[in-house]
Protein backbone atom coordinates (compact mmCIF):
# COMPACT_ATOMS: atom_id res chain seq x y z
CA UNK A 1 0.00 0.00 0.00
CA UNK A 2 1.46 3.38 -0.97
CA UNK A 3 0.82 6.65 0.65
CA UNK A 4 -1.09 8.13 -2.31
CA UNK A 5 -3.24 4.44 -1.70
CA UNK A 6 -4.02 5.32 1.64
CA UNK A 7 -5.86 8.56 1.36
CA UNK A 8 -9.29 7.17 0.19
CA UNK A 9 -12.68 9.85 -0.98
CA UNK A 10 -14.97 7.63 -1.99
CA UNK A 11 -18.28 6.98 -1.21
CA UNK A 12 -17.58 4.21 0.28
CA UNK A 13 -14.48 5.41 2.41
CA UNK A 14 -16.98 8.06 4.00
CA UNK A 15 -19.39 4.84 4.93
CA UNK A 16 -16.47 3.57 6.45
CA UNK A 17 -16.09 6.43 8.18
CA UNK A 18 -19.68 7.62 8.69
CA UNK A 19 -20.09 3.79 10.71
CA UNK A 20 -16.79 3.52 12.68
CA UNK A 21 -17.67 6.90 14.37
CA UNK A 22 -21.19 5.41 15.05
CA UNK A 23 -19.63 2.63 16.88
CA UNK A 24 -17.03 4.78 18.28
CA UNK A 25 -20.11 7.01 19.93
CA UNK A 26 -21.91 4.05 21.84
CA UNK A 27 -18.93 2.19 22.63
CA UNK A 28 -17.34 5.02 24.86
CA UNK A 29 -20.90 6.37 25.70
CA UNK A 30 -20.83 2.37 27.37
CA UNK A 31 -17.27 3.03 29.20
CA UNK A 32 -17.61 6.27 30.14
CA UNK A 33 -21.00 5.62 31.13
CA UNK A 34 -19.43 3.08 33.62
CA UNK A 35 -17.58 5.78 35.34
CA UNK A 36 -19.07 9.16 34.92
CA UNK A 37 -20.41 10.31 37.63
CA UNK A 38 -21.49 6.61 38.60
CA UNK A 39 -17.85 4.70 39.14
CA UNK A 40 -16.36 7.48 42.45
CA UNK A 41 -19.57 7.45 43.64
CA UNK A 42 -20.22 3.46 43.80
CA UNK A 43 -16.79 3.34 45.33
CA UNK A 44 -17.78 5.51 48.04
CA UNK A 45 -21.07 3.61 48.10
CA UNK A 46 -19.13 -0.24 49.31
CA UNK A 47 -16.83 1.99 51.27
CA UNK A 48 -13.81 3.06 49.48
CA UNK A 49 -11.32 5.25 51.08
CA UNK A 50 -10.11 8.70 49.09
CA UNK A 51 -6.89 7.01 47.96
CA UNK A 52 -8.69 3.81 46.96
CA UNK A 53 -11.16 5.54 44.60
CA UNK A 54 -8.10 6.80 43.34
CA UNK A 55 -6.56 3.81 42.43
CA UNK A 56 -9.68 2.23 41.43
CA UNK A 57 -10.08 5.42 39.04
CA UNK A 58 -6.64 4.36 38.28
CA UNK A 59 -7.08 0.91 37.26
CA UNK A 60 -8.60 1.21 33.46
CA UNK A 61 -5.59 3.27 31.72
CA UNK A 62 -3.16 0.41 32.73
CA UNK A 63 -4.26 -1.55 30.09
CA UNK A 64 -3.48 1.14 27.88
CA UNK A 65 -0.08 1.76 29.27
CA UNK A 66 0.50 -2.14 28.71
CA UNK A 67 -0.94 -2.52 25.47
CA UNK A 68 -1.82 0.62 23.09
CA UNK A 69 1.27 0.62 21.58
CA UNK A 70 1.71 -2.77 21.06
CA UNK A 71 -2.00 -2.82 19.57
CA UNK A 72 -1.63 0.08 17.28
CA UNK A 73 1.37 -1.34 16.03
CA UNK A 74 0.61 -4.75 15.04
CA UNK A 75 -2.94 -3.20 13.03
CA UNK A 76 -0.13 -1.80 10.82
CA UNK A 77 0.87 -5.42 10.49
CA UNK A 78 -2.56 -7.31 10.25
CA UNK A 79 -5.28 -4.53 9.66
CA UNK A 80 -7.31 -2.76 11.72
CA UNK A 81 -10.65 -4.69 11.79
CA UNK A 82 -8.99 -7.78 14.04
CA UNK A 83 -8.06 -5.79 16.76
CA UNK A 84 -11.21 -3.70 16.92
CA UNK A 85 -13.31 -6.95 17.06
CA UNK A 86 -10.97 -7.80 20.04
CA UNK A 87 -11.75 -4.65 21.71
CA UNK A 88 -15.33 -4.91 20.96
CA UNK A 89 -15.75 -8.30 23.12
CA UNK A 90 -14.83 -6.09 26.33
CA UNK A 91 -17.21 -3.29 25.35
CA UNK A 92 -20.13 -5.87 25.36
CA UNK A 93 -19.22 -7.79 28.75
CA UNK A 94 -17.70 -5.68 30.82
CA UNK A 95 -20.34 -3.79 32.09
CA UNK A 96 -22.49 -6.78 33.29
CA UNK A 97 -18.72 -7.71 35.97
CA UNK A 98 -20.08 -4.10 37.81
CA UNK A 99 -23.18 -5.39 38.99
CA UNK A 100 -21.01 -7.80 40.89
CA UNK A 101 -18.77 -6.18 42.96
CA UNK A 102 -19.45 -5.41 46.83
CA UNK A 103 -15.69 -4.66 47.70
CA UNK A 104 -13.38 -1.96 46.52
CA UNK A 105 -10.73 -4.33 45.33
CA UNK A 106 -13.38 -5.97 42.96
CA UNK A 107 -14.32 -2.88 41.50
CA UNK A 108 -10.69 -2.74 40.78
CA UNK A 109 -10.34 -5.85 38.54
CA UNK A 110 -13.14 -5.01 36.91
CA UNK A 111 -12.03 -1.01 35.76
CA UNK A 112 -8.68 -3.35 34.59
CA UNK A 113 -10.34 -5.76 32.70
CA UNK A 114 -12.63 -2.75 31.30
CA UNK A 115 -9.47 -0.64 30.45
CA UNK A 116 -9.02 -3.71 27.31
CA UNK A 117 -11.75 -1.68 25.54
CA UNK A 118 -10.31 2.02 24.95
CA UNK A 119 -6.88 0.44 25.05
CA UNK A 120 -7.55 -1.49 21.91
CA UNK A 121 -10.16 0.46 20.44
CA UNK A 122 -9.21 4.16 20.64
CA UNK A 123 -5.32 4.00 18.63
CA UNK A 124 -6.44 1.23 15.88
CA UNK A 125 -9.41 2.66 15.31
CA UNK A 126 -7.61 6.37 14.80
CA UNK A 127 -5.51 4.79 12.94
CA UNK A 128 -7.90 3.56 10.90
CA UNK A 129 -9.17 7.53 9.60
CA UNK A 130 -5.45 8.12 9.58
CA UNK A 131 -5.37 5.93 7.26
CA UNK A 132 -8.26 7.40 4.83
CA UNK A 133 -7.07 11.08 4.66
CA UNK A 134 -3.85 13.09 3.41
CA UNK A 135 -2.83 15.99 5.70
CA UNK A 136 -4.59 18.60 4.74
CA UNK A 137 -7.91 17.03 6.09
CA UNK A 138 -6.20 14.60 8.72
CA UNK A 139 -6.46 16.56 11.57
CA UNK A 140 -9.89 17.60 10.72
CA UNK A 141 -11.15 13.88 10.39
CA UNK A 142 -9.38 12.58 13.27
CA UNK A 143 -11.53 15.83 15.20
CA UNK A 144 -14.28 14.85 14.04
CA UNK A 145 -14.05 11.26 14.53
CA UNK A 146 -13.27 12.26 18.13
CA UNK A 147 -15.88 14.47 18.20
CA UNK A 148 -18.30 11.16 17.58
CA UNK A 149 -16.71 9.50 20.35
CA UNK A 150 -17.42 12.99 22.21
CA UNK A 151 -21.38 12.31 21.62
CA UNK A 152 -20.89 9.35 23.60
CA UNK A 153 -18.95 10.45 26.33
CA UNK A 154 -21.28 13.67 26.93
CA UNK A 155 -24.21 12.00 27.00
CA UNK A 156 -22.59 9.40 29.47
CA UNK A 157 -22.98 11.69 32.16
CA UNK A 158 -26.19 13.03 31.71
CA UNK A 159 -27.39 9.66 31.35
CA UNK A 160 -25.93 8.22 33.96
CA UNK A 161 -26.39 11.20 36.48
CA UNK A 162 -30.04 10.98 35.91
CA UNK A 163 -30.61 7.35 35.97
CA UNK A 164 -28.51 7.04 39.15
CA UNK A 165 -30.70 10.03 40.25
CA UNK A 166 -33.93 8.14 39.49
CA UNK A 167 -32.78 4.45 40.07
CA UNK A 168 -29.58 2.56 40.76
CA UNK A 169 -26.24 1.52 40.63
CA UNK A 170 -27.23 -1.86 38.76
CA UNK A 171 -29.73 0.28 36.13
CA UNK A 172 -26.90 2.56 35.26
CA UNK A 173 -24.71 -0.51 34.55
CA UNK A 174 -27.46 -2.32 32.45
CA UNK A 175 -27.28 1.02 30.35
CA UNK A 176 -23.96 0.49 29.89
CA UNK A 177 -24.14 -2.99 28.92
CA UNK A 178 -27.44 -2.41 26.15
CA UNK A 179 -25.17 0.17 24.26
CA UNK A 180 -21.81 -2.06 24.27
CA UNK A 181 -24.15 -4.64 22.48
CA UNK A 182 -24.77 -1.96 20.25
CA UNK A 183 -21.73 -0.67 19.25
CA UNK A 184 -20.89 -4.20 18.54
CA UNK A 185 -23.38 -4.67 16.28
CA UNK A 186 -22.59 -1.54 14.47
CA UNK A 187 -19.45 -2.51 13.84
CA UNK A 188 -19.97 -5.81 12.63
CA UNK A 189 -21.55 -3.83 9.78
CA UNK A 190 -18.47 -1.71 8.68
CA UNK A 191 -17.84 -2.22 4.76
CA UNK A 192 -14.65 -2.60 5.30
CA UNK A 193 -13.67 -4.73 2.52
CA UNK A 194 -10.83 -2.90 -0.07
CA UNK A 195 -10.58 -0.26 2.14
CA UNK A 196 -6.92 0.20 3.00
CA UNK A 197 -8.25 1.65 6.60
CA UNK A 198 -8.37 -2.30 6.95
CA UNK A 199 -5.85 -3.64 4.77
CA UNK A 200 -2.55 -4.89 6.70
CA UNK A 201 0.37 -2.35 5.92
CA UNK A 202 2.94 -4.56 4.35
CA UNK A 203 5.69 -2.35 5.20
CA UNK A 204 6.43 -2.98 9.27
CA UNK A 205 6.84 -6.30 9.88
CA UNK A 206 8.50 -5.59 12.72
CA UNK A 207 5.94 -4.58 15.68
CA UNK A 208 8.63 -4.05 18.31
CA UNK A 209 11.26 -2.27 16.01
CA UNK A 210 8.67 -0.04 14.69
CA UNK A 211 7.87 1.11 18.55
CA UNK A 212 11.53 1.79 19.02
CA UNK A 213 12.18 3.71 16.14
CA UNK A 214 9.23 6.24 17.23
CA UNK A 215 10.54 6.24 20.79
CA UNK A 216 13.64 7.78 19.47
CA UNK A 217 12.04 10.46 17.74
CA UNK A 218 11.81 13.78 20.32
CA UNK A 219 9.01 15.04 18.63
CA UNK A 220 6.96 11.88 19.09
CA UNK A 221 7.56 11.52 22.10
CA UNK A 222 7.28 15.06 23.44
CA UNK A 223 4.32 15.72 21.83
CA UNK A 224 2.54 12.19 23.06
CA UNK A 225 4.07 13.38 27.06
CA UNK A 226 1.85 16.38 26.69
CA UNK A 227 -1.15 14.20 25.88
CA UNK A 228 -0.03 12.46 29.15
CA UNK A 229 0.06 15.47 30.84
CA UNK A 230 -3.27 16.62 29.62
CA UNK A 231 -4.91 13.46 30.61
CA UNK A 232 -3.10 13.54 34.20
CA UNK A 233 -5.27 16.49 34.98
CA UNK A 234 -8.35 15.20 32.62
CA UNK A 235 -8.19 11.79 34.68
CA UNK A 236 -8.12 13.91 38.07
CA UNK A 237 -10.82 16.00 36.84
CA UNK A 238 -12.88 13.16 36.22
CA UNK A 239 -12.60 11.19 39.36
CA UNK A 240 -12.53 14.00 41.80
CA UNK A 241 -15.09 16.89 40.53
CA UNK A 242 -17.96 14.81 41.19
CA UNK A 243 -16.86 14.27 44.96
CA UNK A 244 -15.88 17.78 44.93
CA UNK A 245 -19.06 18.42 43.81
CA UNK A 246 -20.76 16.35 46.76
CA UNK A 247 -18.46 18.34 49.03
CA UNK A 248 -20.06 22.01 47.69
CA UNK A 249 -23.38 20.55 48.39
CA UNK A 250 -24.04 18.96 44.59
CA UNK A 251 -27.08 16.83 43.83
CA UNK A 252 -26.11 13.75 41.32
CA UNK A 253 -28.38 15.58 38.81
CA UNK A 254 -26.14 18.53 38.71
CA UNK A 255 -22.76 16.74 39.31
CA UNK A 256 -23.86 15.07 35.50
CA UNK A 257 -24.57 17.93 34.20
CA UNK A 258 -21.43 19.90 35.37
CA UNK A 259 -19.20 16.70 34.18
CA UNK A 260 -20.99 16.62 30.97
CA UNK A 261 -20.48 20.10 30.29
CA UNK A 262 -16.44 19.67 29.86
CA UNK A 263 -17.11 16.69 27.25
CA UNK A 264 -19.75 19.01 25.00
CA UNK A 265 -17.51 21.82 25.32
CA UNK A 266 -14.98 19.67 23.74
CA UNK A 267 -17.51 18.11 21.31
CA UNK A 268 -18.45 21.38 20.03
CA UNK A 269 -14.62 23.36 19.50
CA UNK A 270 -12.84 20.13 18.52
CA UNK A 271 -13.67 19.98 14.94
CA UNK A 272 -13.18 23.61 14.75
CA UNK A 273 -9.76 23.70 16.34
CA UNK A 274 -8.49 20.49 14.13
CA UNK A 275 -9.38 22.53 10.70
CA UNK A 276 -7.50 25.07 12.33
CA UNK A 277 -4.33 22.84 12.98
CA UNK A 278 -4.86 21.72 9.49
CA UNK A 279 -4.25 25.11 8.26
CA UNK A 280 -1.98 27.05 10.79
CA UNK A 281 0.15 23.84 12.34
CA UNK A 282 -0.15 21.55 14.96
CA UNK A 283 1.92 23.10 17.78
CA UNK A 284 0.46 26.95 18.73
CA UNK A 285 -3.05 24.45 19.66
CA UNK A 286 -0.80 22.37 22.04
CA UNK A 287 0.71 25.13 23.90
CA UNK A 288 -2.26 26.88 24.62
CA UNK A 289 -4.68 24.11 25.58
CA UNK A 290 -1.76 23.10 27.80
CA UNK A 291 -1.88 26.95 29.75
CA UNK A 292 -5.72 27.10 29.24
CA UNK A 293 -6.29 23.53 31.03
CA UNK A 294 -3.07 24.70 33.70
CA UNK A 295 -5.45 27.84 34.52
CA UNK A 296 -8.33 26.66 34.75
CA UNK A 297 -7.25 23.22 37.14
CA UNK A 298 -5.91 26.18 39.41
CA UNK A 299 -8.81 27.63 39.33
CA UNK A 300 -11.48 24.88 40.45
CA UNK A 301 -11.10 25.10 44.30
CA UNK A 302 -12.52 28.62 43.71
CA UNK A 303 -15.54 27.24 42.18
CA UNK A 304 -18.02 27.27 45.06
CA UNK A 305 -20.88 26.74 43.40
CA UNK A 306 -23.00 25.33 40.49
CA UNK A 307 -22.62 27.60 37.55
CA UNK A 308 -19.11 28.51 38.50
CA UNK A 309 -17.98 25.28 38.42
CA UNK A 310 -20.26 24.68 34.73
CA UNK A 311 -18.05 27.52 33.31
CA UNK A 312 -14.60 26.47 34.64
CA UNK A 313 -15.44 22.47 33.34
CA UNK A 314 -16.64 24.41 30.21
CA UNK A 315 -13.23 26.31 29.89
CA UNK A 316 -11.52 22.91 30.96
CA UNK A 317 -12.79 21.05 28.28
CA UNK A 318 -11.75 23.40 25.10
CA UNK A 319 -8.33 23.30 26.63
CA UNK A 320 -8.51 19.33 26.45
CA UNK A 321 -10.03 20.03 22.83
CA UNK A 322 -7.30 22.08 21.84
CA UNK A 323 -4.49 20.12 22.82
CA UNK A 324 -5.89 16.62 21.65
CA UNK A 325 -6.64 17.90 17.90
CA UNK A 326 -3.09 18.85 17.06
CA UNK A 327 -1.44 15.95 18.76
CA UNK A 328 -2.84 13.17 17.24
CA UNK A 329 -2.37 14.61 13.85
CA UNK A 330 1.75 15.69 15.02
CA UNK A 331 2.67 12.26 15.79
CA UNK A 332 1.08 10.99 12.82
CA UNK A 333 2.77 12.71 9.98
CA UNK A 334 6.13 12.67 11.97
CA UNK A 335 5.67 8.86 11.65
CA UNK A 336 4.52 8.23 8.25
CA UNK A 337 1.73 6.19 6.43
CA UNK A 338 3.28 3.06 7.38
CA UNK A 339 3.55 3.60 11.31
CA UNK A 340 -0.07 5.41 12.04
CA UNK A 341 -0.93 2.32 14.21
CA UNK A 342 2.35 2.54 16.11
CA UNK A 343 3.02 6.45 16.21
CA UNK A 344 -1.00 6.40 17.59
CA UNK A 345 -1.04 3.43 19.95
CA UNK A 346 2.33 4.88 21.40
CA UNK A 347 0.70 7.86 22.00
CA UNK A 348 -2.31 6.00 23.35
CA UNK A 349 0.12 4.15 25.89
CA UNK A 350 1.97 7.25 26.98
CA UNK A 351 -1.67 8.84 27.41
CA UNK A 352 -3.24 6.48 29.47
CA UNK A 353 0.14 6.99 31.98
CA UNK A 354 -1.04 10.39 32.59
CA UNK A 355 -4.36 9.01 32.58
CA UNK A 356 -4.04 6.55 35.09
CA UNK A 357 -1.23 8.72 37.39
CA UNK A 358 -3.78 11.56 37.46
CA UNK A 359 -6.68 10.02 39.88
CA UNK A 360 -3.78 7.93 41.60
CA UNK A 361 -1.71 10.84 42.50
CA UNK A 362 -4.42 13.45 43.30
CA UNK A 363 -6.17 10.89 45.43
CA UNK A 364 -3.39 10.77 47.76
CA UNK A 365 -2.45 14.54 47.92
CA UNK A 366 -6.66 15.42 48.57
CA UNK A 367 -6.26 12.50 51.30
CA UNK A 368 -3.20 14.02 52.36
CA UNK A 369 -4.07 17.95 52.06
CA UNK A 370 -7.64 18.83 49.89
CA UNK A 371 -9.43 19.16 46.90
CA UNK A 372 -7.63 22.45 46.41
CA UNK A 373 -3.88 21.16 46.56
CA UNK A 374 -4.56 18.00 44.34
CA UNK A 375 -6.23 20.38 41.81
CA UNK A 376 -2.98 23.02 41.51
CA UNK A 377 -1.03 20.01 41.37
CA UNK A 378 -2.69 18.90 38.05
CA UNK A 379 -2.93 22.28 37.02
CA UNK A 380 0.82 23.17 37.72
CA UNK A 381 1.72 20.15 35.68
CA UNK A 382 -0.21 21.19 32.75
CA UNK A 383 1.64 24.96 32.57
CA UNK A 384 5.13 23.07 33.00
CA UNK A 385 4.53 21.08 30.39
CA UNK A 386 3.60 24.11 28.24
CA UNK A 387 6.72 25.32 29.02
CA UNK A 388 8.93 22.00 28.30
CA UNK A 389 7.35 21.73 25.02
CA UNK A 390 8.33 25.03 23.46
CA UNK A 391 11.65 24.32 24.33
CA UNK A 392 11.96 20.58 22.85
CA UNK A 393 10.56 21.64 19.68
CA UNK A 394 12.13 24.88 19.23
CA UNK A 395 13.97 24.87 15.84
CA UNK A 396 13.11 21.49 14.83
Amino acid sequence: MTGSDSIETSDVSKRVFVFLCTAASFAILSTTMAKNPALPLLAADIGASDSQIGFISAMSPIPGILISALAGAYSDRVGRTRLLNYSLVVFSTAPLLYLLVSEPWQLAAVRFYHGFATAIFMPVAMAAVADMYGPKQRGRNLALYSSATMVGRSAAPFLGGTILYFTTFGDVYLACEVTGVLAMVIALTIPWRGRAADSANLREKDVLGSLASLAKDKIVMTTSMMEGAQYYAMGAFEAFVPLYGVHIGLNALEIGIVMGAQIVSMLVSKPFLGSLSDARGRRPGIIAGLIVGGLAMIGLPASSDFLTLTIVSVIFGVSVAMVTASTSALVSERAGPSRHGSSLGLLSSIMDVGHSAGPLATGFVIGAFSFGYGFDVAGLILLAGAVAFVIVVRGD
